[in-house]
């Protein structure tokens, strides 16, 4: 919360009165307001879909309100759970028990990388960051790379042939405390309503996290709190095989990053999360932001993950779930069909392998370290009280899904606040950057640029074709594409997207790589365009 004080009221965000309030957010505006200060009842909250605080919704109209339907609907929604029902009940969120019935129908060695340090080694005996890179592009970053032990802060659980560039201590909830800062916000999300309570400290979240289970009044999680810029950002090192892949770090720290600063550019703040789960926390099946890969590790107890792969038919029941007037009360494994050993087969050739599964569970220990590809769609359990540290990424070998993703947030309508930071803004940079850099790229890396091309193309068709303008749906995702594009940066659109298609058309000539399977659209003609 960047404004510790209501803008009606003007009391103080961390005023032990005010601790007790529901706050909520403006999805315009981004500044938080006391609910009841903008006529907001409690039990309102969890109908609005998009709040508009009283002045942005003079411009842009009154709080959009989730879809409700005429029928009867048993929902585990926990508005009634919150007030006053089994307590057992309110503790328990019912979807754990169909995410722990859920059976794996292959071996785990089958569904996900299993790094084995024996045969995974150097001459020398040894998994180091150079094999671990291998087994990246090995698998392209589609199947979920899993390395057991990999950890030496975490010494019971540590294998000795396991030498990897990273730095995760093994702080306890009171170290992370000092070193994250006593006073400082924590979103805590309820387990049960799936949201956010944003008037929580870290005292007393650590107060929360020591406490017996018994004594829990609910069950929370943290499970988006960026530390980078806190003294735990600087004990943290995040692995080199990821700093290696992330696109967004080799933009900001190649030659060109400074002329990023200086245009008022920053970093994206992603890189460096600290997850604290008490035990029985339940996390329902999403996303990551932008389908961004992430890499997560346990300093202390245990998750489980329950992952389905992106393939189109799951990715359009996912859209599906998320639109539901029923989505709290329906398991999205129910809706996704069990693929056949027949029509597994007839995948083959069409499908990315790694792709080609009924959905898997895997456990992540502490000490483990796991590398999620991009796009899965996931739900996660946590067994015991466990400390993790975790981040985000893109990389050029994921494009194609982080796109897609991008697409999946615009058409259910996802929030901005949950959204990855300028997220169009990096892509027309990554752009820039390959063009003016010319790095080093193996032919995956640019075969997957097609669909970045694609996509630039898209936007700026939607920005001046008058047959998107037309279309009253898309005058906000419009306005936002066209402020979006750094301008200052690349240039003039048009002639940004020839350069960089030539240089694209070049790279791929020049690594032997036939250019007939792009197939791309025409930027708008004058006549298109808007005038």
């Amino acid at each position: 919360m960047v404004d510790s004080a209501c803008p009606t009221c003007g009391r103080v965000q961390d005023d032990d009165e005010t601790l007790q309030i529901e706050w909520i957010c403006c999805d315009i505006c981004h500044r938080w307001y006391h609910a009841t200060c903008v006529d907001v009842k409690e039990s309102e909250i969890k109908l609005i879909r998009e709040f508009h605080c009283p002045n942005c919704s003079k411009f842009e109209g009154p709080s959009l309100l989730t879809r409700t339907s005429s029928r009867h609907h048993k929902r585990i929604d926990y508005i009634a759970l919150n007030e006053g029902d089994d307590p057992r009940e309110v503790n328990h969120h019912p979807h754990i028990e169909d995410f722990n019935s859920f059976q794996n129908d292959q071996p785990i060695d089958e569904l996900v990388y299993l790094v084995d340090p024996k045969k995974d080694c150097n001459e020398l005996g040894i998994l180091d960051d150079s094999v671990l890179m291998n087994i990246i592009l090995k698998t392209r970053l589609k199947k979920p790379i899993l390395i057991r032990g990999c950890n030496p802060s975490v010494k019971p659980n540590y294998d000795r042939r396991i030498h990897l560039n990273f730095k995760f201590p093994r702080f306890n909830i009171e170290q992370l405390t000092e070193l994250i800062g006593h006073d400082l916000k924590v979103p805590v999300m309820d387990v049960m309503t799936q949201n956010n309570s944003p008037n929580w400290t870290m005292d007393r979240w650590r107060d929360y996290f020591k406490k017996d289970p018994e004594d829990r009044d609910k069950i929370k999680n943290v499970i988006s709190l960026e530390f980078s810029e806190t003294d735990l950002g600087k004990h943290v090192e995040i692995p080199k095989v990821v700093r290696d892949v992330d696109i967004v770090s080799k933009l900001f720290d190649s030659a060109l990053g400074k002329r990023l600063l200086d245009a008022g550019i920053e970093r994206p703040k992603v890189t460096k999360y600290v997850l604290m789960s008490v035990a029985d926390a339940f996390t329902d099946f999403h996303i990551d932001f932008a389908g961004t890969s992430v890499y997560y590790t346990i300093l202390s107890g245990k998750k489980q993950f329950l992952m389905y792969p992106p393939t189109d038919r799951n990715l359009d029941l996912y859209k599906k779930w998320c639109d539901s007037d029923d989505q709290n009360s329906i398991w999205f494994g129910d809706l996704v069909p069990t693929l056949t050993l027949k029509e597994q087969l007839k995948y083959e050739g069409t499908v990315d392998p790694a792709y080609i599964n009924n959905g898997f569970k895997v456990d992540i220990n502490s000490g483990d370290l796991l590398l999620l590809p991009s796009g899965w769609i996931h739900a996660v359990y946590t067994p015991s009280d466990s400390l993790i540290i975790g981040g985000n990424f893109l990389n050029l070998l994921s494009l194609e899904n982080h796109l897609k993703s991008y697409e999946i947030e615009v058409d259910i309508k996802v929030p901005d606040k949950f959204k990855f930071p300028s997220f169009l803004k990096i892509v027309w940079l990554i752009g820039w950057y390959l063009k003016e850099e010319d790095p080093n790229l193996i032919s995956e890396e640019l075969l997957c640029l097609a669909s970045l091309l694609q996509f630039y193309k898209k936007q700026w068709a939607m920005v001046n074709d008058v047959r998107y303008q037309e279309d009253k749906k898309l005058k906000r995702v419009i306005q936002q594409v066209r402020h979006s594009i750094p301008l200052s940066i690349i240039g003039k659109v048009d002639k940004f997207i020839i350069e960089f298609e030539a240089w694209y058309k070049f790279r791929l000539k020049e690594a032997n790589i036939a250019d007939d399977f792009l197939a791309l659209d025409e930027l708008p003609s004058k006549r298109q365009r808007r005038r």
